[in-house]
């Protein structure tokens, strides 16, 4: 250990620097040495400053014998120096007086305590409690080594950082280790499992019928809310942020956990905290993940075609219709009004109702029996793939005395397992802090995200008819399968769509999966600039604005060969009596195309008290204020027999078809099925504080507040100030 002395004040500009290890003079002795031959003002000035200074370091101490007082500082593992560490003399009795100091904002601590002290025991939150050897030195350096299972025992409430003693709700963390263990391209993947309660996006279950269910998330100190909507109801989602760049999580539960946040946070709250540069030191990383993951159905909990075809001769031989002389029309009325469309009754049935032979009927069931899970191995080879998912990430860190700099650049691509299903996209985020002068610094930092993809509209295990262990996707001769209308629709049902021209409504799965597909562009920025000024060592005052941007678009073009728009066309054609049926919805491609937008400011100033008295009394608090502002858009729009390559589009006469009683089905045709337009604007000014005073580190008392005033309810200013 080294022993080097630095006071804090250098007279004349010059630096006294003195090794104990090669002489034991005294500090008083060389400092009169030093000042010897100055003249009295000098020395009388410089008494003074001293005064000052050990003053404005609140560095006071108290002793029942004052005979000998030692001078340090202490760093990290880099030798930054760590400013409130806690300095204290170890006590040899239970009755012996305690002293104590914490070290100023240069690390710094001068300790007065008694001539018999032996040790001095250094601590720091998330560091290693440290003990030293007393010897003839006056001077001290001491080094302390981060604790890797007390830092987890820090809570990040996104306005301030606490020990878990201080935190009096029920909160959870998630820190960089355990984020290592495992490559996962979501925030929501990573929790679940590793947060007790979180699933589905939520933290306490569902705690609303209609309203926001989801938490608050809150990045860097600042809250950030992706609110989006289809046209019926606002949700949230998770906000886009780089894996790579997430150095911890931290989840506040429970109501005394997320007081602080106000109403918003009733559903919880996640912090997440971005990693930060090392200091003096140029940190380059890239990481590359690959996964892919074997799809498969899970078939141990279905019965296979064997099972199924038992199944249908047990109904067959159970059924006292299908036994005697009316059999035959039981069996005939069946099929003509498409009951059962399972391929193996339909044999039944056929043979009762004389189309088959009893021999071609067991011919047809034992061939059935013996598919097994047929339909979903052709699911699985036909209709879906192994999902592949690639993720790229390049970072780039430096930091000195100074300046800390981050960046980093995210790419990321998931072959998702609906074949025409995928995504991708880029993310940049780059961070700066700036040490203005020794009590100003400016942070400021930005982060970009655009992403596209496709979405696959169509589902080959949601396929629009029934289906059996034993029916297929693909035919013997390797054509595309197709299910009928004569599979599906009674004589009736079939007469109505051929004698009105009606379109025909097969469904071949292998082609309907490929149209349809909807089409998605993402563009995010969040930008945030923050002032930290210290105004004393125990007292600092923080400015911060953060401006959100975010517009998420999709469109769908829907093919007119595609069952969708058939079936649709379908339902709005009106009876001509004998001439083919009049389709008030015309055919053609149906263009579907959506857009939200949101715009949101956020306006936070804060003060921050740290002072530890009479070294056992230690206070603690904020005090601030924050304006918030959303502003929600949301448009969807349907153009009918669209043209993609002449951008040409029909009218259509809403009110005709909201009054239509088609020859199809039940029609049903509103406003929202041509245009949609919703806005939603959400402001807040808040006042908030939380205070915490523990006494000899064992006894605490803490507490919180805010008041808010919002326009959730009503403009009116009596309405304002709920909830």
């Amino acid at each position: 250990m080294s022993s080097n002395f630095f006071p804090n004040l250098h007279p004349a500009g010059k630096r006294l620097e003195r090794n104990s290890d090669s002489s034991h003079q005294s500090v008083d002795t060389a400092y009169d040495a030093f000042t010897n031959g100055r003249n009295a003002r000098e020395k009388f000035i410089r008494t003074i400053l001293v005064f000052i200074s050990l003053f404005v370091c609140g560095t006071m101490t108290y002793a029942q014998s004052t005979d000998r007082t030692i001078y340090g500082i202490v760093v990290d593992e880099n030798g930054e120096p760590l400013p409130a560490a806690r300095v204290e003399q170890v006590r040899q009795t239970k009755d012996e007086a305690l002293t104590a100091v914490v070290t100023d904002i240069n690390g710094h601590f001068r300790l007065t305590l008694l001539g018999t002290a032996k040790e001095i025991e250094v601590s720091y939150l998330g560091y290693e409690t440290k003990k030293v050897n007393l010897t003839d030195a006056e001077s001290y350096k001491i080094d302390l080594q981060p604790n890797i299972e007390l830092l987890s025992e820090v809570v990040v409430t996104g306005y301030q950082t606490i020990s878990r003693e201080r935190a009096t709700g029920s909160f959870a963390k998630v820190d960089a280790k355990k984020l290592e263990t495992q490559r996962l391209s979501n925030i929501s993947s990573l929790m679940e499992g590793r947060i007790a309660g979180y699933r589905d996006g939520r933290i306490r279950g569902v705690t609303t019928m209609n309203g926001v269910s989801t938490p608050l998330y809150v990045i860097d100190g600042f809250p950030v809310e992706k609110t989006t909507t289809k046209g019926y109801g606002w949700e949230e989602s998770i906000p886009d942020v780089n894996m790579e760049d997430i150095e911890s999580i931290t989840v506040l539960k429970d109501a005394a956990a997320a007081s602080i946040y106000g109403a918003r946070a009733a559903n919880g709250v996640v912090v997440i905290t971005t990693k930060r540069a090392k200091m003096n030191r140029l940190d380059i990383s890239f990481s590359a993940t690959l996964t892919t993951q074997p799809y498969n159905y899970y078939t141990g909990h279905l019965a296979d075609a064997a099972t199924m075809i038992g199944l249908e001769k047990e109904w067959a031989e159970m059924n006292p219709e299908l036994q005697g002389s009316k059999a035959k029309d039981y069996a005939q009325n069946l099929l003509d009004n498409a009951v059962y469309s399972a391929q193996g009754i339909r044999a039944i049935l056929n043979n009762a109702a004389g189309k088959i032979s009893p021999e071609e009927m067991n011919r047809t069931l034992d061939e059935l029996a013996s598919q097994g899970y047929r339909y979903y191995n052709d699911v699985e080879k036909y209709g879906k793939r192994n999902p592949f998912s690639q993720q790229y990430n390049l970072s780039i860190g430096k930091s000195n005395e100074r300046n800390t700099f981050n960046a980093s650049f995210s790419y990321r691509h998931n072959s998702l397992e609906d074949r025409y299903s995928n995504n991708e996209s880029f993310g940049l985020n780059m961070q700066n802090t700036t040490g203005i002068t020794s009590w100003l610094s400016m942070d400021l930092g930005t982060y970009l995200n655009y992403g596209d993809g496709a979405t696959q509209s169509y589902s080959v295990t949601s396929p629009g008819y029934t289906y059996m262990p034993y029916n297929t996707l693909l035919n013997a001769d390797g054509s595309p399968y197709t299910n009928t209308e004569a599979d599906r629709y009674s004589k009736s049902q079939q007469g109505t769509l051929r004698d009105n021209g009606l379109y025909h409504l097969d469904i071949t799965p292998l082609e309907e999966m490929k149209m349809n597909l909807q089409k998605n562009k993402d563009f995010s920025n969040r930008t945030f600039a923050r002032l930290n000024f210290k105004l004393t060592d125990w007292l600092k005052y923080a400015a911060s604005f953060q401006y959100e941007v975010g517009e998420y678009k999709s469109d769908q073009l829907k093919d007119k060969s595609s069952y969708e728009v058939r079936n649709k066309v379908n339902t709005f054609a009106t009876s001509n009596k004998n001439a083919p049926a009049t389709f008030n919805l015309p055919y053609g491609n149906i263009y579907a195309t959506a857009t939200n937008s949101s715009r949101a400011y956020n306006f936070r100033q804060q003060f921050d008290f740290q002072k530890t008295f009479a070294g056992a009394h230690d206070v603690t608090a904020i005090l601030g204020t924050e304006t918030r502002e959303n502003k929600l858009e949301y448009n969807r729009r349907h153009l009918y027999d669209y043209d993609p390559d002449l951008l040409t589009y029909s009218l259509i006469n809403e009110q005709l078809l909201s009054k239509t009683s088609g020859l199809w089905g039940w029609a049903s045709f509103s406003k929202n099925d041509v245009f949609v337009t919703q806005e939603l604007v959400n402001r807040y000014v808040s006042f908030y504080g939380n205070a915490a005073y523990t006494y000899a580190g064992k006894y605490m008392v803490t507490g919180s507040i805010r008041w808010d005033r919002t326009n959730l309810f009503a403009t009116g200013s009596k309405y304002q100030n709920k909830p």
